[in-house]
């Protein structure tokens, strides 16, 4: 089954140079009157519906195609399909080794991805934070994504004509790495990942200060407590590095490339986050086997329940309406 996961963005607009005037989403007219329409989400229901067959052929090298878009008050939700053309390509059954087409450069497989653009409002109806961010949650599927496309189209459809200004569309960071990791229930796995192996036990046992390594053997080390236990070190590592002020990023040695951990919480939740960042760039990673699926994928019913969790983990629910409702487009 392919990897899909839902990748959260804050999406914002201010003033160039001065990210502290923030431009209200839902009033763009007050800030500059070249706007085509005052609400963001009105600029992009006009985009939408001018990307639903326009694969450009001569203008780059993958497509972006709106499927579906539906708005229901400050939500809009939808299909963008996306694929790469240029290159021919065989397409072979799994099974027999046959080929059963040959993809021509002037063809492109598209691959449907679910999307989901969420304005914020407090519970009293008012934009929340003063309308100066929505929430973009995209879809991926084996890292196949459309957020630099979906960033481009809108720079150059919703913005057209608007100049002195600073759009950001950036992945939506979580809470602390140390923080995650001194609440976890449960640490369950350390993952080394070296540039080299080490050429003696010395060396091993310093990829990591305070952690036996002895057993590396390939470039990818695996370490998981016994019997379904507890890496108590981590969590007592993150708190002292807490109380310094600094990082797990000043423990590990030039050798090592990337070291990252598999947490659990809320009674079983896996996550795998570096521990070399200071935060953790926040993404559900969604399970086929548990979700409703349709010719191989995830289906869109099953996509918009998990974004309305994600988007509602991620804001205040003291203060922001929930995200409810299910999925009015399909696959």
């Amino acid at each position: 089954m392919p990897s899909e996961k839902l990748v959260p963005y804050s999406f914002e607009i201010y003033e160039h140079g001065n990210p502290d005037n923030g431009y209200n989403l839902t009033q763009l007219h007050a800030h500059d009157t070249a706007f085509d329409e005052s609400h963001i989400l009105d600029l992009m229901e006009t985009l939408f519906s001018n990307q639903d067959t326009n694969l450009e052929p001569s203008t780059n090298d993958k497509t972006f195609v709106i499927e579906e878009y539906h708005r229901d008050g400050n939500v809009i939700e939808g299909i963008v399909s996306t694929g790469y053309h240029g290159y021919e390509a065989e397409i072979r059954d799994v099974e027999s080794g046959d080929m059963t087409h040959l993809k021509g450069e002037d063809e492109a497989e598209q691959m449907p991805l679910y999307f989901l653009i969420y304005l914020p409002h407090t519970r009293e109806g008012k934009p929340y934070d003063n309308g100066q961010t929505a929430l973009i949650i995209l879809h991926q599927v084996n890292r196949i994504g459309v957020k630099g496309k979906l960033k481009k189209h809108i720079e150059q459809t919703c913005l057209s004509g608007v100049t002195d200004y600073t759009m950001k569309m950036e992945p939506v960071s979580t809470e602390e790495v140390l923080e995650k990791v001194i609440e976890a229930d449960r640490v369950a796995k350390l993952d080394i990942n070296v540039r080299k192996i080490p050429g003696d036990d010395e060396s091993r046992m310093e990829l990591v200060k305070g952690l036996s390594t002895e057993e590396v053997g390939t470039r990818s080390l695996v370490l998981r407590p016994e019997h379904g236990g507890n890496f108590q070190w981590v969590k007592n590592k993150a708190a002292s590095l807490k109380d310094r002020d600094t990082h797990f990023g000043t423990i590990v040695s030039d050798d090592v490339e990337d070291f990252t951990v598999t947490i659990q919480k809320d009674g079983g939740r896996s996550e795998t986050f570096s521990l070399l960042n200071e935060e953790v760039a926040m993404r559900k990673d969604l399970d086929s086997d548990e979700l409703r699926t349709d010719a191989g994928l995830i289906t869109a019913h099953s996509l918009r329940s998990e974004a309305n969790d994600l988007a509602n983990d991620i804001l205040d629910q003291q203060i922001v309406e929930p995200v409810t409702g299910t999925a009015n487009v399909e696959k």
